[in-house]
C-alpha cells in the first residue's frame, strides 16, 4: 500500500519497490508517485508501458486500472486499485530486515542505479520504529534530515537521502522515493541587504512548477545576479526561505547542492580541450573515485548526444560557436542529473539566430523534466518560457506571470518602455504588482515536504580522495598545456633564448678557472641564470588562477579540494621548471665552463641546475600568488614586471646586498637573492672574482648552501599557504 508522498518504482532491479522478472521490463521502468493526483510515469524505458494497447508516457489513476509493461499484448500486468483514503495497492509487501546495505553496486540489499552514490554507500540496522544508519566512508555523502552525517538514526518522521534517492520509514521498512527531477520550487519573501543599509532584493516570492522555464529579466542594478545567488544557496538571502520540493535549501543545502546545476555567464570549460575531454574531466571531478571508468564515459556519451554536440565532441572549445560553448557549459551541470538548472545571461554576446538557438535548448531540457531558470537581457525569445520574472530597480518584483501578459500589464507596445516605468518608478510598479490578482495567483506555496530546520551548509563534501582529485587536475593541466601550442612553444623557447643572450656576456673562462686578470663573467652569468629563472616561472603562472577563476568556482561548489587543486598545479609547474631549468643550464654550459667543484652534492652542474630550477619553481609559486590577488587578467602584467624588477635588482649580482639594511631584509622574501646565493656558493664566486664585495650567503660552503636552499622551500611555503587561503575562504560557499 502507497501513501501521499511516497513513491514506488517498478522495475526489473532488486533495489525497485515493485520487482518484474522479465527481459522486456528496464531495470527501472515505471514509478507511481502522487502529485495532485496518482500518476504512473515511464522512466525512459525501451518497451514502454501501455493502457488500453496505447503506449503510454504518463497515466493518472483515477479508478481500478490494468497496466501491461514492455508489451501490449502480453508484457506483465499489473493491476493499480485505489482505496478510500487514495493509497494504491502494490502487488507484494516488502518485509522488515534487520541490516540493509545502500550503494551502487549489486551485491547491497537496495542497489541504487545513481552514479552519485558510491558503491558500497551506507548501512540501515532495524532499531525499534526506526534504523540506525551509518555511512560507509561514501564520497557524496549521507544525509539524514539534510545533515551529514557518519551515524544516526532515522525515525517515522525523518528524511534519509543519497545521491538522488531519498527514503523514508514505514512499517519499519524503508520506503525510497527518486527525485526525478519534477519538483516544485518556491521562493518566499526574500530579502538581501548590505551591512551599510543598502537593499539588494526586497521581499521576492514566486511558485514555480516541475518542469518549467522561468526568464528572470529587469533593467541593470535590479538584483538579478544577487536574486540567482539567494536561488541556488550559494550567497543566501539576510531573510525568507527557498523550498525545493517543500525542503527549505538552506537548512537542508549540504543534502540539495547536487541536485542544483548553476551555469555562470564565462563559460567554465578549458578552450584548450576538446568537448568530449571536458567533459570526461568534469565527470571525474563529479563522480565519485570507485565509479567505474565506462559508466562515466557512457554518461558523459549520454549528455554530448541529449545537448546535440555529438559531431562537434571532438572539438577544441575554442573552435565552437558561441551558442556550442554555452551548451558546452551546460552539458558540464548535466552530467549529475540535477532537478534545478540555473544559467546567468547564457545569450550574452550571442546574435539573434544564437540567442533563439539557447533558448529553445533550454525549453527541451525544460520539457525533459527539469526546472530551468534563466537570467537574461534578452527578450527576444521570452514566448518560449513558462513564465517571466520582472524584477524592478531596487530588487522588488514587478511582475511574475506568463510571459505573454508583460506588456499588456504595464500598457506598454514594448519591453523598452516596461523597463523605463520599472526603473523610473520602482516602488509604483511593484505595489502594482502586490495589488493584481497574478500576485494572488502566483504567490501561492505548496508543501511536500519540511524537514526540521538543520544548518548544514559549509564545505561542500569531496566526490574523491584527495589522491584522485590531484590525479585528475594534474592530467588536466598537463593536456592544457600540451593543447595550447603558443604556450607550449614559449615555454620551451624562452630558455633558450635566455641562453642565448648569456653568450653576450664577455669572456670564455664561464665558472671555471678565473681568467687574468679575473672578470665579473661570473657574476654576470648567475645573474642571468637567476633573474631568467625567475622570470620564466613568474610568467608560467601568473595568469593561471585568474584565467581559471570562473571553472574554479564552479567545480569548488560541487566538491573540489581547494589542497589538491593547489597541489596539482605545483605539481606541473615543479615539471615545467625543472624542464626550462634543464634547458637554460644545459645550453649555458655547453658554450661556458661549468663550476670546477661543488658543496653538497658532489657535481657542481647538478648543484647549479638544482639552483635554476628551484628559483624557477619558487618563482611560479610567485606567480600564483599573483594572480590569486588580482581580479582581471589585465592586471597581471604590471605586478609580473615590478617582480621580474626586484628579482633583478635583489638578487645581489648586479648591486651588493649584504650589509645594507632595509635593502637586505627586503631581498629575503626575493626568489632570486637564494637562487643567486646558491650557485654562488658552488661555483666559489667570492674565489674567482676577488674584488667583489664579500657576501656571507656565497660562501663555498655546504651550510651556506644549504641555508640559502631551506629559504626558497620556506617561500614557497609560505607562499602556497596565502595562495591556499585566498583560494579556500574567497571562493568557498558563503
Amino acid at each position: 500500500m502507497l501513501r501521499p508522498g511516497e513513491q514506488a518504482v517498478l522495475g526489473r532491479d532488486d533495489c525497485c519497490q515493485v520487482v518484474l522478472v522479465d527481459s522486456r521490463i528496464s531495470r527501472r521502468h515505471a514509478s507511481l508517485a502522487h502529485q495532485d493526483e496518482w500518476r504512473l510515469q515511464d522512466l525512459n524505458s525501451i518497451n514502454g508501458m501501455y493502457s488500453e494497447g496505447k503506449r503510454q508516457s504518463v497515466i493518472a489513476l483515477t479508478t481500478a486500472i490494468s497496466v501491461r509493461l514492455g508489451n501490449p499484448d502480453d508484457g506483465p500486468e499489473v493491476l493499480f486499485r485505489l482505496l478510500p483514503a487514495e493509497s494504491p495497492v502494490l502487488p507484494g509487501s516488502q518485509k522488515p530486515r534487520a541490516i540493509v546495505t545502500i550503494g551502487r553496486g549489486v551485491e547491497n540489499a537496495i542497489v541504487l542505479d545513481d552514479l552519485l552514490a558510491s558503491r558500497a554507500h551506507a548501512r540501515a540496522i532495524l532499531a525499534g520504529e526506526g534504523f540506525d544508519i551509518q555511512d560507509l566512508g561514501s564520497r557524496n555523502g549521507t544525509f539524514v534530515n539534510g545533515a551529514r552525517v557518519t551515524t544516526a538514526f532515522l525515525g517515522p518522521k525523518d528524511l534519509l537521502t543519497i545521491g538522488h534517492s531519498r527514503f523514508t520509514v514505514t512499517d519499519r521498512c524503508l520506503v525510497e522515493q527518486v527525485d526525478i527531477g519534477d519538483v516544485s520550487f518556491v521562493a518566499t519573501d526574500l530579502s538581501r541587504s548590505l551591512t551599510n543599509g543598502k537593499v539588494l532584493l526586497e521581499g521576492v516570492s514566486f511558485t514555480l512548477e516541475g518542469s518549467s522555464l522561468l526568464a528572470i529579466i529587469g533593467p541593470s542594478g535590479a538584483g538579478k545576479s544577487t536574486l540567482l545567488g539567494a536561488l541556488t544557496g550559494a550567497k543566501p538571502a539576510t531573510s525568507g526561505e527557498v523550498l525545493y520540493a517543500g525542503r527549505d535549501l538552506y537548512a537542508n543545502y549540504a543534502d540539495l547542492r547536487n541536485r542544483i546545476g548553476v551555469v555562470p555567464q564565462d563559460d567554465v570549460v578549458h578552450y584548450q580541450l576538446t568537448v568530449r575531454q571536458a567533459l570526461r574531466f568534469a565527470a571525474e571531478l563529479r563522480f565519485p573515485d570507485d565509479l567505474d571508468p565506462h559508466l562515466r564515459d557512457k554518461r558523459v556519451e549520454e549528455v554530448i548526444n541529449e545537448l546535440g554536440l555529438t559531431g562537434n565532441a571532438g572539438t577544441r572549445v575554442s573552435q565552437l560557436s558561441g551558442g556550442q560553448r554555452k551548451r558546452t557549459s551546460v552539458a558540464l551541470e548535466l552530467l549529475t542529473q540535477p532537478s534545478l538548472l540555473f544559467l546567468d545571461e547564457p545569450t550574452s554576446g550571442l546574435d539573434p539566430g544564437l540567442d533563439k538557438a539557447v533558448m529553445q535548448t533550454l525549453r527541451t531540457l525544460a520539457d525533459g523534466g527539469r526546472t530551468v531558470v534563466v537570467i537574461t537581457h534578452s527578450v527576444a525569445n521570452l514566448g518560449i518560457c513558462d513564465r517571466v520574472l520582472l524584477l524592478a530597480a531596487g530588487g522588488s518584483v514587478a511582475y511574475f506571470g506568463p510571459p505573454d501578459g508583460v506588456l499588456a500589464f504595464f500598457g506598454a507596445s514594448d519591453y523598452a518602455d516596461v523597463f523605463t516605468a520599472v526603473t523610473n518608478d520602482p516602488v509604483i510598479s511593484s505595489q502594482r504588482y502586490a495589488q493584481s490578482q497574478l500576485h494572488e495567483q502566483q504567490a501561492r506555496v505548496p508543501v511536500s515536504w519540511a524537514g526540521p530546520d538543520v544548518d548544514a551548509q559549509g564545505a561542500p563534501p569531496r566526490q574523491q580522495s584527495m589522491k584522485s582529485q590531484l590525479w585528475t587536475l594534474a592530467r588536466r593541466h598537463c593536456r592544457v598545456v600540451l593543447a595550447d601550442r603558443s604556450y607550449a612553444v614559449s615555454v620551451l623557447v624562452m630558455p633558450v633564448a635566455l641562453a642565448v643572450l648569456a653568450m653576450a656576456v664577455p669572456g670564455s673562462a664561464g665558472f671555471g678557472p678565473p681568467a687574468t686578470p679575473p672578470t665579473s663573467e661570473p657574476m654576470q652569468l648567475l645573474v642571468i641564470l637567476m633573474v631568467g629563472a625567475g622570470f620564466m616561472g613568474t610568467s608560467l603562472s601568473a595568469r593561471e588562477l585568474v584565467n581559471e577563476r570562473p571553472i574554479y568556482e564552479r567545480e569548488r561548489a560541487v566538491g573540489l579540494s581547494p589542497t589538491a587543486y593547489l597541489l596539482a598545479k605545483l605539481a606541473v609547474f615543479a615539471g615545467l621548471a625543472l624542464v626550462q631549468a634543464t634547458l637554460l643550464t644545459f645550453f649555458v654550459l655547453a658554450r661556458k665552463a661549468g663550476p670546477v667543484g661543488s658543496v653538497v652534492l658532489g657535481s657542481g652542474g647538478i648543484e647549479l641546475l638544482i639552483a635554476v630550477a628551484a628559483t624557477a619553481f619558487v618563482s611560479a609559486v610567485l606567480g600564483l600568488l599573483i594572480s590569486s590577488l588580482v581580479s582581471t587578467s589585465e592586471q597581471v602584467m604590471p605586478l609580473l614586471v615590478v617582480s621580474v624588477m626586484m628579482q633583478l635588482v635583489m638578487c645581489g649580482g648586479l648591486i651588493p646586498i649584504y650589509g645594507r639594511p632595509l635593502l637586505a631584509q627586503l631581498s629575503w622574501i626575493v626568489p632570486s637573492r637564494w637562487g643567486y646565493a646558491m650557485g654562488a656558493s658552488t661555483a666559489n664566486v667570492r674565489a674567482l672574482v676577488p674584488s667583489v664585495t664579500p657576501d656571507v650567503l656565497w660562501s663555498h660552503d655546504a651550510p651556506a648552501w644549504i641555508l640559502s636552499a631551506l629559504a626558497l622551500v620556506a617561500l614557497a611555503g609560505c607562499w602556497s599557504w596565502l595562495i591556499l587561503g585566498r583560494i579556500s575562504t574567497s571562493h568557498s560557499h558563503q
